[in-house]
C-alpha cells in the first residue's frame, strides 16, 4: 500500500529536527563568533589608534614592541600615522635621539606607556643635558699600598657621586658609596630603575675604579629621580 515511498517514524522525524536545529544554533553561533571576532579587531585597532595619536598630539613617550623582533622594544613618540604605518621617533637608553623609524602598525604586538620605563626616558629626554656634562670631580691617587681605601674615601667625602667598581677583576658594579670602613666598603645600587639594594665588600678586593662616565651620570640622575620621586 506504501510502496516506494519512506517510512518515519515520530521518533526519526524529532531526531532529525533535532539535528537541523543544532546545524542552525551552530551557524548562528559561528556567525556570532565571526561578528564579535571582527568588532574586537575594529576595537583594539580603536584603541591602538587612541594610544598613538595622544603620543603624537602630546610627544608623550611610549614603548612599541615588535612582532618576530629580538632587539626589544624603542622607546620614544610618534610623529606620523597613516592607515598602514607610523613614523617614531627613536631613543637611545641615553636620551640620545636616534631618527625616525616607520613601523607598519600589523606588526605592533603591544604598547607600554605610562609605566616605569617610560617614566625613567621621560625624565633621562628632559635632563639630558646633565648627562652629557661631566663633573668636575676626580680622584687623587697616591702611592700608598692602600690606594683602595684612599680613593673610596674621596668618592665617600663627595657624597652623590656615581662611580663603576670592579671586584676580583670579573664584576662591575655601578653603584653610590654608603658607608666606608677600614676594610669594607657598603654599596648602594639601584636596579631595574626602581629599586635600591644593599652589597658588602672587602676594600681589597676592589680591583677597579671608574668615576664620571656616561653610564655613571645616567644613573647618577636616575638615582636622585628616585630619591625625589618617594
Amino acid at each position: 500500500m506504501f510502496r516506494g515511498c519512506a517510512v518515519f517514524s515520530w521518533s526519526d522525524v524529532i531526531s532529525k529536527l533535532k539535528k537541523m536545529l543544532q546545524k542552525t544554533n551552530m551557524i548562528n553561533f559561528f556567525k556570532k563568533l565571526f561578528y564579535q571576532s571582527k568588532k574586537s579587531q575594529k576595537m583594539n585597532k580603536s584603541i591602538l589608534h587612541t594610544i598613538l595619536q595622544k603620543s603624537k598630539d602630546n610627544k608623550e613617550i611610549i614603548s612599541i614592541w615588535q612582532y618576530n623582533s629580538d632587539k626589544g622594544s624603542i622607546v620614544g613618540y610618534v610623529t606620523d600615522i597613516s592607515d598602514e604605518y607610523v613614523g617614531f621617533r627613536h631613543f637611545t637608553r641615553f636620551s640620545k635621539q636616534d631618527g625616525i623609524i616607520f613601523i607598519k602598525t600589523a606588526n605592533i604586538k603591544n604598547i607600554d606607556f605610562n609605566d616605569d620605563y617610560t617614566k625613567v626616558m621621560e625624565c633621562l629626554i628632559e635632563y639630558s643635558n646633565i648627562i652629557d656634562k661631566p663633573s668636575d670631580f676626580s680622584i687623587n691617587l697616591n702611592q700608598s699600598v692602600y690606594w683602595q681605601y684612599n680613593a673610596l674615601l674621596q668618592l665617600y667625602n663627595s657624597k652623590d657621586q656615581m662611580a663603576s667598581f670592579e671586584i676580583n677583576g670579573n664584576e662591575f658594579f655601578r653603584d653610590l658609596l654608603k658607608k666606608l670602613l677600614k676594610k669594607i666598603l657598603f654599596l648602594i645600587v639601584l636596579q631595574k630603575w626602581r629599586r635600591f639594594r644593599n652589597f658588602l665588600f672587602k676594600i681589597e678586593d676592589v680591583t677597579e675604579i671608574r668615576v664620571n662616565d656616561i653610564d655613571d651620570r645616567r644613573r647618577l640622575l636616575l638615582y636622585k629621580w628616585r630619591k625625589a620621586s618617594l
